[in-house]
C-alpha cells in the first residue's frame, strides 16, 4: 500500500459528506500501473491521507483531477512508487512525473535541440529548479507550494513542446503536397435539422460524419424513423461531400453505463444471441438505407469501453464483427471503419473482461475483417472523458502508430461551456471555472495540429456541427446557428495547411 499526504487543505477539491465530514474529492481518481495503464485497486481517504491499495504487488501511481492556476483542471498523475509506511507528498510526486515525462517525450519526439524546442526547455529547467527547491525545503507547506509551482511550469513546458513538435511535423508533412480530401471533417447529429446557417458552415469541411443514433432511428422496436438522417444524407449527397455514416452501433458508455443504445436492445444484453440478432438487423438496415449515397460506414464505436467488461473481450469482438458483416451483407463493397473511444481508458481500471484501447484494436485487426481504417475518439470535458494536457494526448495518439490500418481521429472536441458538476468530474483546459468559447477554440486548434502532425493520421473530424437546446455545447455553432470562435480557428488552420509550402505557424497553444 502507498499513501499520499496533502498539507494545504485547499490543494484539492473536497466533498462535504454529512456522515464523514470534509473529505477529498476522489471520484475521478484511479491507479496506474508500471506499464502506464490503469490498474485495479482501491483508493480511499484515511485521516486526511489518500490511501491506495493495488490489486497486484507492483509499483503504482495515482491519477487524479487537479486544479492548477493556469492550465485548468486536468488529470495529473504521480510517478510509479513502491509500497512503504511513510506517506509520499502528492504534489512533489506529480511534479516529479511531469519532469520525467518531458524527458521521455523529448527523446521519443527527438526534440532535444533548442532550435526545435524553443522556450520549452527554459520552462522545463525552471520546473526542475522549483522541484529541487521543494525537495530541499524543510517546511512541508512551503515545499508543497514549490512543488505546485513546478507543476505549473512543467505543464507549460510539456504543452509548448507538444505544439512546437506538431508544428515542425506539419511543415514537413505538407511542404510538397496539399492536405487530402479527408483532412478536416465535422460530425453531424441529425437531431438538429439542416438549415441555411448550419449547412453553410458544413460546406467548409471536407468530410461529413453523419451520426445514426439507434435511439433515434428505432426508438420503438420494429418501427423505423429515417427522416432526420435522410435530410442530412440527401444534403451531403447533393453537395457531393465525402460522407461517412455512423456509428451504426454505438457501444459508448457514461460512467460505465451504456448510453447510446435503445431500451429494447439493452434489455436483450444478457441474451447474447438475441442481442447479436438485434445488432445484425440494425446494422444491415442502416447500410441498406444509405448504400446509394456512400460506401463508407462507421460500423461500431466504443466496443472497447469498460462498461461492457462483463461481456468480455471475445463477446465484444463478436458483436463488432456482426455489425461489420451485416453492413457488407447489404453492400458488398462497403468500406468499413471501427472507432475506439476513451483512448486513455480512465474508467477501465484494469478489470478482467476489458482491454487497453490499442490492444483491443490489435485484436480486431487479427480478426481479418478487412477494415478500411480505424478511428479514435478524443472528446474531453462536459460529459465525455476527463481533460488531459496536450503532451499526454500526443503520447496517447502515438500509441496508434503501426496498427496496420489507416488512422483517423474520428471525433475530437470539447464543450464551450460546462456545469459546475461537469467541471468537477471532468475538468477543463486553461479555464479555471469551466469551459469557455475561447478555451474551446484554443484547444480545438491545438488538437487539430497535434492530430494532423502525425503522418499516420489521415484526417480529424470535429465532434459536433451545432449545439442543440439542452444538449452538449461542443458544436462549432451555437444553438442559434451562430459560429463560435472554434469554427474560425479550424477553418483558418485548414486554409493555412493548404497554402503552407512548409511554413506553419507555431500557434494554437494555451489561451492568454
Amino acid at each position: 500500500m502507498i499513501h499520499f499526504r496533502i498539507h494545504d487543505p485547499n490543494a484539492l477539491r473536497v466533498l462535504d459528506n454529512p456522515a464523514h465530514g470534509r473529505r477529498w474529492d476522489l471520484r475521478s481518481a484511479y491507479l496506474v500501473g508500471p506499464d502506464a495503464k490503469p490498474m485495479r485497486g482501491t483508493i480511499e481517504e484515511r485521516d486526511g491521507d489518500i490511501c491506495c491499495d493495488a490489486a497486484q504487488d507492483a509499483p503504482v501511481g495515482l491519477a487524479v483531477l487537479v486544479d492548477t492556476k493556469s492550465a485548468g483542471r486536468l488529470v495529473l498523475q504521480t510517478c510509479f512508487l513502491p509500497s512503504r509506511d511513510e506517506p509520499y507528498d502528492l504534489f512533489i510526486e506529480i511534479a516529479r512525473w511531469l519532469i520525467k515525462q518531458f524527458v521521455e517525450e523529448c527523446e521519443t519526439w527527438q526534440m532535444w535541440s533548442p532550435t526545435l524546442s524553443g522556450d520549452a526547455f527554459t520552462k522545463w529547467d525552471a520546473a526542475r529548479d522549483e522541484f529541487r527547491a521543494a525537495l530541499r525545503e524543510s517546511d512541508p507547506v512551503r515545499a508543497e507550494a514549490l512543488a505546485q509551482r513546478s507543476i505549473e511550469l512543467g505543464l507549460e513546458a510539456g504543452e509548448l513542446m507538444a505544439i512546437r513538435h506538431s508544428s515542425h511535423l506539419l511543415a514537413r508533412r505538407y511542404v510538397r503536397k496539399a492536405p487530402s480530401a479527408t483532412t478536416l471533417g465535422v460530425c453531424i447529429d441529425p437531431r438538429v435539422a439542416p438549415n441555411s446557417a448550419n449547412t453553410a458552415a458544413a460546406r467548409s469541411f471536407d468530410v461529413i460524419a453523419l451520426r445514426t443514433p439507434w435511439t433515434l432511428i428505432e426508438a420503438t422496436p420494429g418501427k423505423y424513423d429515417w427522416s432526420a438522417v435522410d435530410a442530412w444524407a440527401k444534403w451531403a449527397h447533393a453537395e457531393k461531400k465525402a460522407l461517412i455514416i455512423g456509428p451504426v452501433i454505438d457501444f459508448g458508455t457514461s460512467n460505465g453505463v451504456p448510453n447510446a443504445l435503445p431500451a429494447h436492445a439493452l434489455a436483450a444484453r444478457s441474451d447474447h444471441q438475441r442481442f447479436r440478432a438485434l445488432v445484425w438487423a440494425q446494422a444491415r438496415a442502416v447500410a441498406a438505407r444509405y448504400q446509394q449515397v456512400t460506401p463508407l460506414f462507421l460500423a461500431a464505436s466504443g466496443s472497447n469501453c469498460a462498461g461492457w467488461h462483463g461481456e468480455g473481450i471475445d463477446r465484444m469482438i463478436e458483436w463488432t464483427r456482426t455489425a461489420v458483416v451485416a453492413i457488407r451483407d447489404a453492400k458488398r463493397d462497403a468500406r468499413v471503419v471501427v472507432e475506439i473511444q476513451s483512448p486513455g481508458a480512465e474508467s477501465w481500471h484494469g478489470v478482467k473482461g476489458g482491454s487497453w484501447p490499442t490492444a483491443f484494436l490489435q485484436k480486431l485487426v487479427t480478426e481479418n475483417l478487412s477494415l478500411t481504417a480505424a478511428g479514435v475518439r478524443f472528446t474531453q470535458g462536459g460529459g465525455a472523458d476527463p481533460v488531459r494536457d496536450l503532451m499526454t494526448v500526443g503520447g496517447l495518439l502515438d500509441g496508434y502508430i503501426g496498427r496496420e490500418l489507416p488512422i483517423f481521429v474520428t471525433s475530437f472536441g470539447v464543450p464551450s461551456a460546462s456545469t459546475s458538476a461537469e467541471h468537477l468530474e471532468r475538468g477543463a483546459w486553461h479555464a479555471s471555472e469551466g469551459w469557455t468559447p475561447s478555451a474551446q477554440a484554443h484547444w480545438g486548434e491545438a488538437m487539430l495540429r497535434v492530430s494532423l502532425a502525425r503522418a499516420f493520421v489521415e484526417g480529424a473530424w470535429w465532434s459536433r456541427l451545432q449545439d442543440a437546446p439542452g444538449g452538449p455545447s461542443d458544436g462549432v455553432l451555437d444553438v442559434q446557428g451562430r459560429p463560435k470562435p472554434i469554427f474560425d480557428r479550424l477553418i483558418a488552420l485548414r486554409r493555412e495547411l493548404s497554402r503552407s509550402s512548409g511554413k506553419i505557424a507555431t500557434g494554437g497553444g494555451a489561451p492568454g
